[in-house]
């Protein structure tokens, strides 16, 4: 929420001064950096002063956790400006482009993010102390994301902007960003709120399982996302524009493939996998929420492509307005769903919050835009990838009826059908060049390793 915009911004202005042969790029990165650390600070003091607020008067917390419950949003203050300030530094590798450089580093952060208090809780650590493990692996992530940058942005020593120029053009950009940047987080945790305060925290640990275990697959559309908004940020002219589009509804279908089986996986075994990841009281408390779910991971997925077709053309008001609207109705929603059914209401709350925004953003994206209609070519393609995905769920359903009487049998269906799924869309829903495209990736990926 304290971000306002910024790192999308950041993105934006680093793709036109690359484009422009670096003009002014040293300006925009600092400028960035400076603005999230501050903000940061000002985020982190907030929640370490309001942390007794929150702990005795916002959550239902345990008068015998209390304390421990003050010293984890203590810790999770410091937090802040450490994250800010690699997502500003991350925006900036994103860019100019330099996913490998960005993802290496962001992945062993998302990795520590579950290892760290596997390990460390298995081992008898307090919340706390789990919490500030975490810090000192976001700082070591941090001082690597700001020598990447100096490496291949920004050479040589650093300094304060020179002017208050470069940050004044960003904020003037990113007003209407900055409204999707605070409301944002805000709705897509806002049923945990509700969870908490409602139900109380034991029903919030089971639905954070359950939603932790969706919303990981969100990965992949955030990285869609990233990887398309400054290529998409060139797309003024009428032409560059109807390239963006049918660039963004082959991306659209390529993150579908992609994202089918996994939800499809979530919604036919979500007890099953919960009661082996977490234990058998997961399943049973939060295995319906964690399906409902599964259908809101797909179509957030989905959302993210709209989302940076607008952002590239400019358009950043529109989201924004989305969001003023949808928070008008959501809060509402979302408490009298989770009063009324406790975590499956959470997390159906959450599913129409990703419907509607991938129904708005496609919707307003094609008014403002325009549409231009998909070539035969992509139709046949599309309409290959839903006779695989109408194949794939008859399967699943198939072996979640058969799952208790002929395990093996199910196991054995479902890998095959899995295998079957992802050889045909390789052949028949990617295109050759987008063969090309993928392969040349994982070797890109290989060599690196």
């Amino acid at each position: 929420m304290f971000d306002l915009g910024l790192a999308r911004t950041t993105v934006r202005f680093v793709a036109h001064s690359m484009a422009r042969k670096g003009d002014r790029l040293r300006e925009i990165v600092l400028a960035s950096l400076l603005s999230q650390t501050a903000f940061g600070v000002v985020a982190g003091s907030l929640l370490f002063a309001g942390a007794p607020l929150l702990v005795g008067h916002v959550f239902k917390i345990p008068s015998g956790s209390s304390g421990e419950a003050l010293a984890m949003f203590h810790a999770l203050a410091f937090h802040i400006p450490v994250l800010l300030a690699a997502a500003a530094l991350r925006a900036a590798l994103e860019g100019a482009q330099r996913f490998d450089i960005s993802s290496a580093i962001r992945i062993p952060g998302s990795l520590a993010s579950v290892a760290v208090p596997a390990i460390a809780a298995s081992a008898g650590a307090s919340l706390p102390a789990i919490v500030w493990t975490l810090l000192s692996v976001r700082i070591i992530l941090l001082i690597a994301s700001a020598s990447a940058v100096s490496v291949v942005l920004i050479p040589g020593r650093w300094s304060l902007p020179r002017s208050f120029r470069t940050i004044r053009e960003m904020f003037a950009y990113s007003g209407w960003v900055a409204v999707s940047a605070a409301l944002g987080p805000a709705l897509g945790s806002f049923e945990r709120f509700v969870t908490g305060s409602v139900v109380g925290i034991a029903a919030l640990g089971y639905y954070t399982g359950a939603a932790e275990a969706a919303t990981r697959f969100l990965l992949i559309p955030a990285t869609a996302f990233a990887t398309l908004l400054p290529a998409l940020a060139h797309s003024d002219s009428s032409g560059g524009r109807e390239r963006a589009i049918a660039a963004t509804r082959a991306a659209r279908r390529q993150l579908a493939a992609l994202l089918l089986p996994l939800c499809l996986a979530l919604l036919m075994f979500a007890p099953v996998l919960l009661d082996v990841w977490l234990g058998p009281s997961f399943g049973a408390s939060a295995g319906t929420a964690l399906r409902i779910l599964s259908v809101g991971v797909f179509l957030g997925g989905l959302a993210h492509l709209p989302l940076a077709l607008l952002y590239g053309a400019g358009r950043p008001d529109l989201p924004a307005k989305i969001h003023i609207g949808e928070i008008l109705v959501y809060i509402p929603l979302t408490y009298f769903l989770v009063k009324g059914w406790g975590i499956p209401g959470a997390g159906l709350a959450w599913t129409i919050r990703c419907t509607a925004d991938f129904a708005l953003y496609e919707l307003v994206s094609a008014r403002a835009l325009g549409w231009a209609a998909p070539d035969s070519d992509e139709r046949s393609r599309s309409r290959r990838l839903t006779a695989l995905a109408s194949g794939l769920f008859v399967v699943f359903v198939v072996a979640a009826s058969i799952a208790h009487t002929a395990p093996v049998i199910a196991a054995v269906a479902i890998a095959v059908a899995l295998a079957v799924y992802a050889l045909t869309a390789w052949l028949g829903v990617l295109s050759e060049h987008e063969r090309r495209a993928w392969l040349g990736l994982v070797s890109v990926r290989m060599a690196g390793v």
